[in-house]
């Protein structure tokens, strides 16, 4: 199953004080009034020859349940045998006909919601309806009386069944499940029908065992409440007909026979198969050789797979979604408080639905598995069950990069946006070194978009090792992943003219096999090689070199562009090599609108050249309109010349930093010591057109600050660049934005996770290998390998594997050097970082100021400047609703005792208090009546407005209450309600402020 929310498992009914089957069971003796007392001959059991689609089609029946649908209302208070006649008038009508119409009508009445004033009429169908209502009867039996009195064979089968009372994976019992259902001879042949299962079910039905810990890959932490669960009327036409070998799973007859198959089943198997229902069926999925069908799995060293095979014709039009359960009572890890956020993998291709799930805790889970054809219905319902026993959960085991709503691998979303697999067909891709080449074919025009995420770096820092190209009509992927790994290759596409954002297609999940680092590419500001879609909006054109590859000769190459006259040309060149960076050259010309830049790369390697458009009037934005990846065959350098490059030349740090924020707009700082500073802000995975009112440079506190606008919740990116006179950009910072809405804020189920299982440190067997250490000492041995690793974490910001590295160290009596200097104030960074993030989440005054002081202290090279801003951003707001919430409470009793006399408040007061209360926990249909608002503002003690806005936290303020109150106030300003109330003002700015948040 991939996002959603959460499904409820429809089962049938049983309403018995002993949780049997609501429906007696007799030998048959027992039937309706009005039966004929001699019925058909029954011909013995006997399994049919061919398969309900051959002798039944629905859409050859419509004519019959119209008819019979459609009966006279007086036929329920009449006899039976005026209903049989109504039933069956039809002369041309055959058995099948006949069976239909009968099951038709049975099925159509709501059974458990029958109401009647005045007894019925005895003898009538309504009776009998109301006897199975009581218990009473059953529909087993009514249908049997019927297709009697029509002539038709039918003989009532007793057994048992998994009904709603059954507990998935417990042991049958044959009292505890008794059912009735029936068999009917048609044509010469047994088919069964359910009356009962087909026109009720129980939905919400739950035992109380289980705790929900994930559906698809979004922690509920959500603990089951027992419930009987709610009877609804639905008619599934699965139950008449149904083949004896998909029944059997869930109808167990007494009689071997009646199983109707050809090799009957036995109660073990049963009991132990896997919990299947009738979507299974109606999705004509099936069981593959890797997957087992008793209901109780158990996973070998933590890990466990589910696969089904799919119908290639028709599996396009299927979606699937999953809900992870663990059993309360056999949880591990402090009775079971852990998110299992990201540990099921979901894979849906053209003929294969497959799940691989990893426990990093030991315990007893329930996996479910929804679906459906979404050219029938848009509800999930439930598939299969089963049932997991992990007694040994995998170690070090790792939550997965990302859990795509799609699912992994090439599917149908890839498929509709015209994009084909070329290299890698399936979900999962292994790499030993980590460099990956993913080619796609497109049969139509697309724009491809690329994110590379994991579960420990940064997606700022991951932006750089991963690019994307497209030549011929092909894409290529192209990904250098900086460690070992998991990892997860998400793309996303539009139709090429198609703006806004794109949709997520292709998920592949890579997998970096062998210890070891890579380089990232050299900087593409977009992770795009080639024209950018923005480039034609602002009229900037490709003259030389219109693909994204430029091969040099002797190290220098040149490319040309057209522009409008109203937008100026500026550029970056870039590479990883520092010493390629000292002696690379750009120069741009312009000549009335054609843009030249030539390049000079003296140093054999590869490099970019990210061409960017600023329109004039625009002095603090610019626009990536082109990339290249160059490669340069070098040529020699003046040494003279050299040295003195070697002596002037000084490079900042370049800033990479992934921040969250949930407001619509935010300010990101310029590194300080720069002047003429501008930035490359864009929405990532996404193709937007130029917006000058999106980012506005200003000052404050002496520090520049970009002011960004985040229109909507997703993933942003901002580079920021020194503009020197020559229109050369020099590369300054990186920053992800992720705007979420402020309950997802600083959530990381999977890090906590992490952190709870307290993974112990790598073995010295596991630490990046190296040969020449060999025959060294083990001390020694150790210390080098412990300083590549703390390379390796403060490169990817680890502070979980900085602190082992560190320790690690100190354990093999290494001495305090710069680098392991360096080691601990990145390692007090990231913890002073990580103190910032948990006290702006708890959102206290107090702790944000301790965590800023640390912050500050701790803020090298400019790295945690924008965490500082977005915190003290915070940190002053939550100040102004401390001081208006004094405001309020300070608000005498004739100023509320004002509010409450009106009888109808001036335009803008109500809505003010409506704001208040809806914040406060009242639903709008309460606060919506002036009334109930005076009658709020009157109550005293504990639940007074004043105590409740004394106590009131703004972390506990939910989304759909501040977007409710947002709405409610939209039409008002501060000015307006001051003019009208003093009193009504502190409520409204009260609200404005929090819903800011």
């Amino acid at each position: 199953m991939g996002s959603g929310t959460s499904q409820q498992t429809q089962q049938r009914p049983q309403s018995s004080p002993n949780n049997k089957d609501s429906r007696p069971q007799t030998t048959g003796t027992e039937r309706p009034p009005d039966k004929k007392p001699s019925k058909p001959q029954v011909p013995p059991p006997c399994p049919p020859k061919r398969r309900k689609a051959d002798v039944f089609q629905l859409s050859k029946y419509t004519h019959v349940d119209d008819y019979s649908l459609n009966s006279p209302p007086n036929l329920l208070v009449g006899t039976f045998k005026e209903l049989i006649a109504y039933l069956t008038k039809n002369p041309e009508w055959d058995d099948m006909c006949k069976v239909r119409a009968i099951f038709r009508w049975v099925s159509s009445v709501d059974v458990y919601s029958l109401k009647t004033e005045n007894d019925p009429p005895t003898h009538s169908p309504l009776e009998y309806f109301l006897k199975i209502q009581k218990n009473m009867g059953n529909h087993a039996h009514l249908v049997s009386g019927l297709c009697q009195m029509a002539g038709i064979a039918c003989v009532i089968i007793s057994g048992m069944n998994k009904s709603a009372a059954y507990e998935v994976g417990s042991k049958v019992d044959r009292k505890m499940m008794g059912a009735q259902w029936n068999a009917v001879y048609i044509d010469g042949e047994w088919r069964f029908i359910d009356a009962f299962w087909a026109s009720a079910c129980v939905v919400g039905k739950k035992s109380g065992e289980w705790t929900l810990v994930d559906t698809d890959g979004n922690v509920t932490q959500d603990d089951e409440e027992t419930s009987e669960g709610e009877t609804q009327h639905r008619v599934n036409e699965f139950y008449f007909l149904p083949d004896p070998d998909q029944l059997i799973w869930t109808h167990f007859p007494d009689e071997k026979s009646w199983q109707l198959l050809e090799k009957p089943h036995t109660v073990s198997e049963f009991e132990n198969h896997t919990y299947i229902r009738e979507r299974f069926y109606y999705l004509d999925m099936f069981y593959t050789d890797k997957t087992k069908e008793q209901c109780m799995l158990t996973a070998t060293k933590g890990e466990v797979g589910l696969e089904f095979g799919l119908p290639k014709e028709k599996s396009e039009y299927f979606r699937f979604k999953y809900m992870l359960y663990q059993n309360r009572a056999e949880s591990g890890l402090d009775g079971g408080n852990l998110s299992l956020e990201r540990f099921v993998m979901f894979e849906h291709n053209s003929d294969l639905l497959r799940f691989a799930l990893r426990f990093p805790v030991a315990g007893k889970f329930k996996m479910d598995v929804f679906g459906l054809d979404e050219r029938e219905s848009d509800v999930f319902d439930l598939c299969c069950t089963y049932l997991i026993s992990c007694s040994d959960p995998q170690k070090n085991c790792m939550p997965l990069p990302d859990c795509p709503e799609i699912g992994w691998g090439p599917g149908v979303e890839a498929k509709n946006a015209g994009l084909k697999a070329k290299s890698h067909d399936g979900a999962i891709i292994i790499s030993k070194d980590g460099r990956v080449d993913i080619k796609l074919g497109a049969h139509k025009d697309v724009r491809l978009h690329q994110l590379l995420k994991n579960a420990i770096v940064d997606e700022a820092t991951l932006s750089k090792y991963a690019v994307i190209r497209e030549e011929n009509g092909e894409f290529t992927v192209h990904l250098r992943l900086p460690q070992d790994g998991e990892y997860a290759m998400k793309l996303y596409a539009n139709d090429e003219g198609e703006d806004g954002d794109a949709s997520n297609v292709l998920n592949y999940l890579i997998k970096y096999i062998e210890k070891g680092t890579n380089e990232p590419f050299p900087n593409i500001t977009d992770g795009k090689i080639g024209k950018k879609s923005i480039a034609d909006k602002l009229g900037v054109k490709a003259i030389s070199n219109p693909g994204g590859s430029v091969i040099t000769k002797d190290g220098k190459a040149s490319v040309t562009f057209k522009a409008r006259n109203d937008v100026e040309l500026v550029c970056e060149i870039h590479s990883q090599d520092p010493n390629a960076r000292k002696h690379m050259i750009v120069k741009p010309t312009n000549k009335n609108g054609t843009w030249t830049f030539d390049m000079d790369m003296p140093i054999e390697g590869e490099y970019s050249l990210n061409i960017f458009a600023r329109e004039k009037g625009n002095p603090s934005s610019v626009y990536n309109v082109h990339s290249y990846l160059i490669e340069s065959d070098g040529h020699a350098i003046d040494e003279e010349k050299a040295d003195l490059i070697k002596d002037d030349h000084s490079e900042p740090t370049v800033i990479t930093e992934t921040v969250e924020t949930s407001e619509p707009e935010i300010l990101i700082p310029a590194p300080t010591g720069y002047d003429n500073v501008v930035a490359c802000f864009h929405r990532r995975h996404a193709d937007d057109s130029p917006d000058n009112d999106a980012v506005k440079l200003m000052e404050q506190d002496g520090l520049k600050l970009f002011l960004t606008k985040l229109e909507d919740f997703g993933e942003y990116m901002m580079d920021i660049y020194e503009r020197d006179a020559k229109g050369v950009l020099l590369h300054l910072a990186r920053y992800q934005i992720n705007r979420k809405p402020a309950s997802e804020l600083y959530k990381d189920d999977a890090k906590m996770l992490m952190e709870q299982l307290l993974q112990k440190p790598e073995s010295e067997e596991e630490l990046v290998d190296d040969n020449d250490n060999k025959d060294l000492p083990d001390d020694e041995k150790q210390r080098r390998n412990a300083k590549k690793l703390m390379e390796r974490a403060m490169q990817q910001k680890d502070q979980y594997s900085l602190e082992k590295a560190i320790a690690m160290y100190e354990s093999a009596g290494g001495k305090d050097d710069e680098s392991v200097k360096k080691a601990r104030r990145w390692l007090e960074l990231l913890q002073a970082k990580e103190e910032l993030q948990n006290a702006a989440q708890r959102r206290e005054l107090d702790a944000i100021d301790k965590a800023l002081a640390r912050a500050k202290a701790a803020n090298f090279d400019n790295q945690l400047d924008l965490q500082i801003v977005v915190a003290q951003r915070l940190r002053d707001q939550l100040a102004r609703i401390e001081k208006l919430r004094h405001s309020v409470l300070n608000m005498d009793q004739k100023t509320i005792a004002e509010i409450r006399t009106y009888s109808n408040p001036p335009e803008g007061v109500h809505q003010s208090l409506m704001g208040a209360f809806l914040l406060l926990g009242h639903p709008m249909k309460e606060v919506k009546v002036w009334r109930t608002c005076q009658s709020i503002l009157g109550k005293t003690g504990r639940e007074s407005v004043m105590r409740k806005i004394q106590k009131f936290d703004p972390k506990d303020c939910f989304l759909a209450a501040a977007v409710q109150s947002k709405k409610v106030i939209a039409d008002y300003t501060l000015e307006h309600i001051r003019d009208v109330s003093a009193g009504a003002a502190t409520f409204f700015v009260w609200v404005s402020i929090l819903i800011m948040l």
